[in-house]
């Protein structure tokens, strides 16, 4: 059986959303190492233009290959919208987008061909994903809706709870409306509030949470396996508040211990 590697590898993303992928790699892999990083210094890029979230972006394609990591998992689908195939001409190591995955797990499972995407601003404005989904399947019927609010409110611990339930409610019901089978969660922040979104939804439309279907990829493409062991701590670095970003990471994933550094903008570029 292959050991884990010293070798880490980063998670990027404009906030806490991320982290409901990293929740589900380190319940595949505990024994690797993961880097987390995030903008939140700009955070919410759904409000920002493509091309400011790509020279973001692009910066931290720079400082994870100071770090020597050996795969980025971009854990935003602004971020994938705005810079994959820049960020892949950029790095020698594999840079895994969520789009993707979570494309081919939606077109699997919708019976009728009606597929719902709920989404930041930017992501919606991109058309990123009733994109992929039309290239993968011509005749597939795609609802777009842009989420801003559940965004924010993700990002500052707000996942459950009658505020929240109404605005996912008014979030879900136009696209609902349109008899979609399947609904994708596209922005790694909305499946925080999962439970709520399965009670909204219902048990006859299926959710797609992008971050499950990060570490099938992984197991299949970059031969990581399945393991048990103790986690080690997350070395994380945000260009916002590091014990902010602690205290949430620590309520939204409460078993995953996160050591947050503060990372600065000087000249375009990262430095910690």
């Amino acid at each position: 059986m292959p050991l884990p590697s010293a070798r880490p590898i980063a998670l990027f993303d404009s906030g806490e959303g991320g982290l409901t992928v990293l929740r589900h790699l380190v319940e595949y892999f505990p024994q690797e190492k993961f880097l987390y990083a995030a903008d939140s210094g700009h955070f919410p890029y759904g409000e920002k233009s493509l091309e400011e979230v790509r020279r973001w972006f692009l910066a931290f394609v720079d400082f994870f290959n100071d770090q020597g990591v050996r795969a980025i998992i971009i854990a935003c689908n602004t971020a994938t919208a705005a810079a994959l195939e820049e960020a892949r001409q950029r790095t020698s190591v594999p840079v895994i987008g969520v789009v993707e995955a979570a494309v081919n797990r939606a077109s699997a499972i919708s019976e009728n061909r009606r597929i719902g995407v709920l989404s930041t601003e930017a992501t919606y404005r991109s058309g990123l994903y009733p994109r992929a989904l039309q290239n993968r399947d011509p005749a597939v019927y795609v609802v777009s809706k842009p989420c801003p609010v559940l965004v924010i409110m993700a990002e500052n611990g707000h996942v459950d709870g009658i505020q929240v339930e109404d605005e996912v409610r008014q979030c879900v019901s136009p696209v609902l409306a349109e008899d979609v089978d399947t609904i994708v969660l596209g922005c790694t922040h909305f499946p925080h509030m999962r439970q709520v979104f399965n009670r909204v939804v219902g048990d006859h439309v299926r959710i797609v949470d992008p971050g499950e279907e990060i570490a099938p990829y992984l197991s299949r493409d970059m031969r990581l396996v399945k393991t048990s062991g103790a986690q080690p701590p997350v070395a994380a670095w945000t260009t916002g508040d590091p014990a902010l970003f602690t205290t949430i990471a620590a309520q939204l994933c409460p078993h995953i211990p996160v050591v947050t550094r503060p990372l600065h903008w000087r000249g375009g570029k990262l430095t910690d």
